[in-house]
C-alpha cells in the first residue's frame, strides 16, 4: 500500500522518500545539492524521510519545515483532504494547480465530505 503523504503526494515518488528507503549515499548527495538554492543549505545527513505522518518527520530537515505538515498537525488532520477549509492559501501556494497531486487531493476531499454527509 503506498503512502499518501500530508499534501496528497505518493510517498513512493517522493526521491527524499525513496533515497531514505534505499539508503543511497549517492542520492542524498545529489538530492542536497539539488535543494540547496535560495539561501537553504542541505546536507546529505538532511535528505531524511519515512514519511511526513511518521513521528520521525518531527526529528528531519524536511518534516520540520514543511508548512503544510505543520498546518495539518495544528488541524489535526493527516493530510489536507480531511481539512474543512481546503483547498487554501497554503494548498494554491505549495501545490500546483494542475498537478496529480492536487487532482489526488480533491478526490480524497470529496470522499471525506461524503463520509461526513453520509453520517449526519
Amino acid at each position: 500500500m503506498d503512502i499518501v503523504s500530508c499534501c496528497g503526494m505518493m510517498c513512493s515518488e517522493c526521491p527524499v522518500y525513496i533515497a531514505t528507503q534505499r539508503d543511497d549515499e549517492t542520492m542524498r548527495k545529489y538530492l542536497a545539492h539539488e535543494y540547496s538554492m535560495g539561501g537553504a543549505v542541505f546536507y546529505p545527513k538532511d535528505i531524511v524521510c519515512h514519511g511526513c505522518r511518521t513521528v520521525s518527520a518531527d526529528h528531519n530537515k524536511f518534516g520540520k519545515g514543511c508548512e503544510i505538515r505543520k498546518c495539518c498537525k495544528e488541524k489535526h488532520v493527516n493530510l489536507c483532504a480531511e481539512c474543512k477549509e481546503f483547498p487554501c492559501i497554503k494548498t494554491e501556494q505549495y501545490i500546483p494547480q494542475d498537478s496529480e497531486q492536487m487532482f489526488r487531493l480533491c478526490e480524497m476531499h470529496k470522499a471525506c465530505e461524503n463520509l461526513i454527509n453520509k453520517d449526519e
